[in-house]
């Protein structure tokens, strides 16, 4: 057993074509847990990558907000249909969380439709995805050149090796004989084995029993890697996906209803909100209703529930009875 040290890149799959999506995460790597979103992992000499997919996207905004916040980089893949609304929808989400990413057509039969991606370097230009490379991911040649340009990009974690720690829960699940059962994101700090950790917003006490990375017992594992906890203490409907996992007394994990003054980065596109308006936030993975409390240079807020915030989440607030939905992305 050691102390897990490679590097670890998520990469994200931001589209409304389900099928290409699945097409592009099977030939990534292996498929693994599946929900709203479902995560593949592959490993090579640079990186362990696990690659993000949402699912139910356009229904639900929810799994693509999911799928961007937990990644480092995105592919932003459009549909052998062509650009749409959607396409939009997803552009001003990765510029509000100014990812680095590659844009796409996806799937195993686009072969002519390099069209598509003047058309998008076109409709991005007034955004920093303007920047972006498009490229056709269709075969081993275009699966090889998208990895080696989102490494490129890569320029690490967000959060630091010796800060606090905060790990974002992803999935909880009971595994008979082991108890509660966490995948989740290292955002900042180095879990270790036997380490006693809480729950927010639950604020429930416990343990962690043993770390995982890609199917390997590691005894501590560091910011940005994607993690397998069992837990000791904690029963899984104080897991639910959006729990932040920090060490007892940490005064940098917070569970609040209201916060104020986020240096906010703001959709390029829609109508601004007004004060009071009804909206929805997604605080790193876990979301509330709310409303607008402030809107000018900065935003501020107050949700319906308790939410788990730290220094370096990401947070995006979202009118979901608009088109585009979402309305500005926090800052780090």
């Amino acid at each position: 057993m050691c102390n897990y040290t490679m590097n670890h890149i998520q990469i994200g799959v931001l589209s409304a074509d389900n099928e290409g999506s699945e097409f592009l995460g099977n030939s990534w790597g292996k498929k693994g847990t599946s929900t709203d979103i479902t995560i593949y992992t592959t490993k090579n000499q640079q990186f362990l990558q696990t690659t993000i997919i949402p699912n139910g996207f356009p229904k639900k905004m929810l799994p693509l907000i999911i799928t961007a916040h937990m990644s480092d980089a995105v592919v932003l893949g459009v549909s052998k249909i062509g650009l749409d609304h959607y396409t939009g929808e997803m552009a001003i989400l990765a510029d509000c969380l100014n990812l680095p990413g590659v844009y796409s057509v996806l799937g195993d039969d686009t072969i002519g439709l390099n069209l598509y991606l003047d058309q998008m370097k076109k409709a991005f230009s007034k955004l920093s995805l303007s920047n972006w490379d498009g490229l056709m991911i269709n075969n081993s040649k275009g699966f090889i050149d998208a990895k080696e340009e989102l490494y490129s990009k890569y320029k690490g974690p967000r959060g630091d090796l010796d800060k606090y720690l905060a790990i974002e829960v992803d999935h909880a699940f009971p595994v008979q004989g082991v108890g509660s059962v966490i995948l989740g994101t290292i955002m900042s700090g180095t879990v270790t084995k036997g380490q006693k950790i809480v729950a927010y917003p639950s604020e429930q006490s416990g343990q962690v029993r043993s770390i995982q990375v890609n199917d390997e017992e590691v005894k501590s594992a560091s910011v940005g890697t994607h993690v397998g906890l069992a837990l000791k203490g904690i029963l899984p409907r104080y897991l639910q996906r959006g729990t932040v996992i920090a060490t007892p007394n940490e005064d940098k994990v917070i569970e609040t209803q209201e916060i104020s003054n986020i240096q906010i980065k703001k959709a390029a596109f829609g109508k601004p909100p007004t004060i009071g308006q009804r909206i929805h936030v997604v605080s790193g993975l876990y979301d509330s209703p709310g409303e607008i409390t402030g809107w000018n240079s900065t935003a501020s807020i107050k949700t319906d529930k308790m939410i788990p915030y730290h220094p370096d989440n990401r947070l995006t607030i979202l009118d979901l009875n608009s088109k585009p939905a979402v309305l500005g992305s926090k800052q780090k």
